[in-house]
């Protein structure tokens, strides 16, 4: 139950909470998680989204932040501010491991977490890797599923160092969820240098353009830049409008 329009959210203390980064954790974490947003009064949706991508984001530091047969710390603080955002920050000591360009069946988290929120920070360091999620208060906007088609116009190459996105058709406004996850999958979350090619697209809908200019974003917040290649036409002017270059492949 949520919190009616016009009267003030319950007040509810931050969760807080220090444990070794081993699997059996994940549990006690979607417990406490699960008590704090009933108390917070957090709407299903939301509530829902956070779950899974906060478990997403501490099963990163569980498979990836110390070598194998050690143990370290995780903490995790999930709080609520004054307008009824939520933040959750998951934070280790362990040190920063670059997903596999191919991952085959593991290391999807952070394609899942950026899959449900909007707002995915990643901070690494000598001191360890952090990890932030926010989202609002109000209901999360519904993304669009990808159909079978429209993922059939685009093709992963992982055949060189660095990974392709190739389109070979036009790519309306309903393909823009394909792009997105095209994209994401390619650069495992947005971690891994990514390129988008083009060169045998004749245009690109105003949504497409838009999750192209959202992944180029995350891209520059990771240390990487999205290389997207192809030739003179629509498609080179409406992202260049957008702010993301394109060069002739």
């Amino acid at each position: 139950m949520s919190a009616a329009p016009g009267n003030p959210r319950p007040r509810v203390d931050p969760l807080v909470l220090d444990l070794p980064a081993v699997a059996a954790s994940l549990v006690t974490v979607r417990r406490a998680l699960g008590r704090w947003l009933s108390d917070a009064e957090v709407s299903a949706d939301v509530g829902g989204a956070l779950q899974v991508a906060l478990g997403e984001a501490c099963a990163n530091a569980v498979d990836h932040a110390y070598p194998v047969g050690t143990e370290g710390p995780m903490q995790v603080r999930v709080e609520r501010d004054a307008d009824g955002r939520v933040t959750a920050v998951v934070a280790d000591q362990g040190y920063w491991r670059t997903p596999d360009v191919d991952p085959g069946d593991r290391g999807r988290g952070l394609l899942i977490m950026h899959q449900l929120l909007e707002d995915v920070e990643i901070s690494r360091g000598p001191s360890g890797t952090t990890i932030t999620l926010r989202v609002p208060a109000r209901a999360l906007p519904e993304r669009a599923t990808a159909s079978v088609d429209e993922l059939a116009v685009l093709e992963i190459d992982r055949s060189a160092a660095v990974p392709r996105v190739v389109a070979t058709a036009a790519l309306p406004d309903e393909g823009a969820a394909g792009v997105r996850l095209r994209l994401l999958e390619a650069s495992r979350g947005g971690v891994v240098a990514t390129v988008l090619d083009l060169t045998g697209v004749g245009s690109l809908g105003d949504e497409v353009v838009a999750v192209v200019a959202e992944v180029a974003a995350i891209g520059r917040a990771n240390g990487w830049t999205l290389r997207v290649v192809g030739a003179e036409g629509q498609p080179v002017r409406a992202l260049g409008h957008a702010g993301v270059a394109v060069v002739e492949g």
